[in-house]
């Protein structure tokens, strides 16, 4: 198939996929009843050819569109919940739960538009004719396994996600409901902002990205990293990293990250390029093969990279001292729990 017919205006295109995905995802990313229209597939491809050997079963996939979109589909489903977890975990409050959830939607929507297949995705009808005609022109597109690897990983990510925003996320995740405040819980009131930094800064370094670039695993556990945070936001220099995260400019927080990755580096508790690790950090999922995507992202990981060398200059100096002291000081033994 010739994909040059899925955009004549490459930016243009995106831009105009991206605002139709965002503004009905609650619709276009609930598809529960397509996993359920697939699973019937499947039993249906499993009850014609009884005990199939690995051979026979995954060289039918290869050569049937349709089959091929049942299994990957299915193999992926709540493959994300851990990550949901994880953000569960970090923000137990419901509220602030559900905004992370809907910042986080967005950005994966936005990496999935890159896909030249997402401009389909609004054909999808609760029918049984509309997810094979999906199936077999996402089969004729010939993008690479790691391409296609990356939709079905994005799908489901946003899938699960919107099932959460829209309570539905039952019996995928435990209660999410507030928790009942304990007796002896303190009544202290927090720094404006300090528990969404906190939080966020969290879940940023606990991300794959980390461990990818890390220095020694063993060492620079997740306790390690939370830990850290916790003392930095405790420290003389908490004040004004909340201020800067709380900033509504959005780029103060890439800033932020930024710099604290690059004082990281130079502590050699990370290791590789500012711009290998910037681009990690915005597509962990790689970008798409079009060229104003791939444009697009070099522009956004050399603006990260930049901040990350930011750690140099002298207004940064007090968080570099403190950050190189609290890593000498703290070795191995912060155990992960």
């Amino acid at each position: 198939m010739d994909t040059r017919s899925f955009s004549s205006s490459p930016t243009l295109s995106r831009q105009r996929s991206y605002e139709r995905l965002q503004v009905d995802a609650d619709r276009l990313f609930d598809i529960g009843w397509l996993i359920v229209r697939l699973t019937q597939e499947l039993r249906q491809m499993l009850s014609a050819e009884p005990s199939p050997t690995p051979p026979q079963l995954f060289g039918s996939l290869r050569r049937n569109a349709e089959r091929w979109f049942v299994w990957e589909m299915l193999h992926q489903h709540t493959k994300s919940i851990a990550r949901i977890l994880d953000l569960q975990q970090l923000f137990p409050e419901r509220d602030l739960f559900i905004r992370k959830l809907q910042e986080e939607r967005e950005q994966q929507i936005d990496q999935f538009s890159q896909l030249l297949i997402s401009k389909r995705w609004d054909t999808l009808r609760d029918d049984d004719t509309s997810w094979r005609k999906f199936a077999k022109v996402m089969f004729g597109l010939s993008e690479t396994p790691e391409t296609s690897e990356r939709f079905f990983a994005l799908t489901d990510y946003i899938h699960m996600l919107t099932l959460v925003i829209l309570g539905k996320e039952q019996p995928y995740l435990n209660d999410t409901a507030d928790p009942e405040p304990s007796p002896t819980e303190t009544t202290d009131t927090p720094a404006p902002g300090l528990i969404a930094t906190r939080a966020e800064l969290k879940l940023f370094l606990r991300q794959e990205w980390f461990d990818k670039f890390s220095t020694d695993k063993k060492r620079f556990t997740m306790k390690w990293r939370e830990d850290f945070v916790n003392a930095l936001l405790d420290s003389d220099c908490g004040e004004a990293i909340i201020a800067d995260y709380t900033n509504e400019t959005h780029d103060r927080k890439l800033i932020v990250k930024g710099v604290i990755v690059g004082c990281l580096k130079a502590e050699k508790v990370l290791d590789g390029s500012d711009l290998s690790i910037a681009r990690t950090i915005l597509y962990p999922n790689g970008v798409a093969q079009d060229q104003a995507a791939v444009a697009e992202a070099q522009t956004k990981a050399k603006t990260l990279s930049s901040y990350i060398g930011q750690y140099k200059k002298q207004k940064h100096e007090k968080l570099y001292y403190w950050i190189q002291d609290w890593v000498e000081t703290h070795p191995a033994e912060t155990a992960e729990t």
